[in-house]
């Protein structure tokens, strides 16, 4: 015969997995929704920003060890498209492709180039930083 408390250990025991499943997909909803912002954020300043804009996405220590090309002055955005979209590399750490086309305004040569990017989360901050190196522009 089950008494109360036995009951109640049941229901606790069925429950408690379902409400720490849910915390997680709620947790991994919020890092998408912000991955998408950022994402989102950083194709608008790259195509309409100026190339230079890109470094502050960049992960706090990666910037300071970011050396800023002298000629970004020279460049100028004139498409990106998203080739490859996000995919995981492991916890919290996603891989995106993008096809940047641009243009060397001393020359006026449309060039394009592959932007492998790489953007980790900081569940601390909620903010999703890139880690890999800002593509050069020659």
């Amino acid at each position: 015969m089950n008494t109360p408390p036995t009951r109640l250990f049941v229901l606790i025991a069925v429950l408690l997995p379902l409400t720490i499943g849910g915390c997680q997909s709620l947790a991994s909803r919020q890092s998408n929704i912000e991955l998408d912002k950022v994402l989102s954020s950083y194709q608008t300043t790259v195509r309409w920003g100026t190339p230079d804009q890109a470094y502050i996405f960049m992960k706090p220590e990666n910037q300071s060890e970011a050396e800023l090309p002298a000629d970004l002055d020279n460049v100028r955005i004139t498409g990106y498209e998203v080739v490859r979209q996000p995919v995981p590399v492991s916890e919290g750490v996603v891989s995106q492709t993008a096809k940047i086309s641009y243009t060397l305004k001393d020359r006026q040569i449309e060039r394009h180039l592959l932007d492998q990017q790489t953007w980790e989360y900081q569940p601390e901050q909620k903010i999703w930083y890139r880690i890999s190196p800002i593509p050069e522009y020659k």
